[in-house]
């Protein structure tokens, strides 16, 4: 259970690489996401059809719904967004209460996402009731992030409290999250299957995967590549994902006339892009662990990351299989990017390192972990 069942970025892939990984080991799943994805939001998926996918609210929350102010309290249309996002709230609690007498004790819910374990408190889940379906909540970003949001450590805490585990994606974030009072905490990193890929040939080209916005630090981004471009005229940036802030992101490039740097929207061939590149770059603000790091070195794409969360220096050992630099330092980044662009033997032997590396991801192995917390939880 997700925000939302078939999101486009890391927590969509993982709710599909779990659903598929335990239905190949016999295991009847579903996914479950609280809202629709966003429109241009939404990743397309092949798998079995006794994998079911439901989402409880019947449509798409209106934008700017929320009520701030005595200004937004007069706004007759405010308000009348207001009322429908709380009729869809109260459409998809109701659903949810229903399901979770369905699904009963034989059930296991792993849910993904704090807002998914909002609706199923409000929808009347209760860990002392026996005939309730059993719940790992999960928290896929990190603590540092947590933080950086004003909220979310408790949220984090007051959802989960209660909850069989929460699973962390590190130790570092399970004994940070442990420190604020929440005692359940339990860590597995994500699985991460090599993407599907039918390109061979590289060109000289760093690239980016991730949503345009705030958290992904795309900007600095650019602006290492503005500063760099120069010297290596036969290397191009491109940047993939879709989100809010590409207009600002494109006018950056246009005001600057910044050469060869390219927004170039969603992509449902990630293993193509991946496999036709050379270096992923991953300059977000924080981070959980990412996919995107797993899925680059699976194909041999070394990441330059900045060290924005425990889980950044968990997946890279910097100058092993990729680079990790200090948080937002926009001038250590270019000059990174430069080396690897300039020293072909250091590319490969990182390219190789990244392959070898990132099997420990496989889903094989994380399943086998999920398998063995399960065998925990049933003492």
């Amino acid at each position: 259970m997700g925000n939302e069942a078939d999101r486009l970025g890391g927590v969509g892939r993982f709710m599909n690489e779990m659903a598929m990984g335990f239905y190949r080991r016999g295991y009847a799943c579903e996914i479950v996401g609280i809202a629709p994805a966003p429109e241009g939001h939404l990743q397309s998926y092949t798998r079995p059809v006794e994998i079911a996918v439901r989402t409880m609210m019947p449509d798409h929350a209106p934008a700017e719904w929320n009520i701030r102010n005595d200004a937004d309290r007069k706004d007759r249309r405010r308000v009348a967004r207001y009322r429908r996002r709380m009729e869809l709230r109260r459409i998809a609690v109701e659903r949810l209460r229903h399901l979770l007498k369905e699904w009963g004790p034989s059930t296991l819910i792993i849910c993904t996402q704090v807002f998914a374990m909002e609706h199923m408190v409000e929808a009347g889940y209760d860990a002392n009731d026996f005939n309730m379906p059993r719940v790992v909540g999960q928290y896929h970003g990190s603590f540092y992030g947590a933080k950086l949001t004003g909220k979310d450590v408790r949220r984090v805490t007051e959802s989960y409290r209660n909850v069989d585990k929460t699973v962390f994606l590190t130790e570092e974030d399970a004994t940070l999250f442990r420190k604020q009072g929440l005692n359940n905490t339990f860590w597995i990193p994500n699985p991460v299957s090599a993407p599907d890929s039918q390109n061979t040939v590289r060109r000289n080209t760093f690239f980016a995967l991730g949503r345009y916005d705030e958290e992904k630090g795309l900007h600095f981004l650019l602006s290492a590549w503005e500063s760099i471009a120069g010297l290596i005229p036969d290397w191009n940036l491109e940047l993939y994902g879709e989100g809010e802030l590409r207009p600002q992101l494109q006018r950056m490039i246009d005001d600057n006339s910044i050469p060869r740097a390219d927004l170039m929207g969603k992509t449902d061939r990630v293993g193509d892009v991946i496999a036709s590149s050379k270096v992923h770059v991953l300059s977000s603000v924080h981070e959980g662990l990412p996919i995107a790091i797993v899925e680059a070195g699976l194909l041999g794409a070394p990441t330059v990351a900045f060290d924005c969360a425990p889980g950044i220096r968990e997946l890279i050992e910097s100058g092993r299989n990729g680079i990790v630099v200090p948080l937002q330092n926009i001038k250590i980044l270019a000059e990174e990017m430069l080396r690897l662009a300039r020293d072909e033997s250091l590319l490969s032997t990182l390219s190789r390192h990244c392959a070898e590396d990132m099997q420990r991801y496989s889903p094989s192995a994380i399943v086998d972990r999920w398998e063995n917390l399960f065998v925990e939880m049933s003492r």
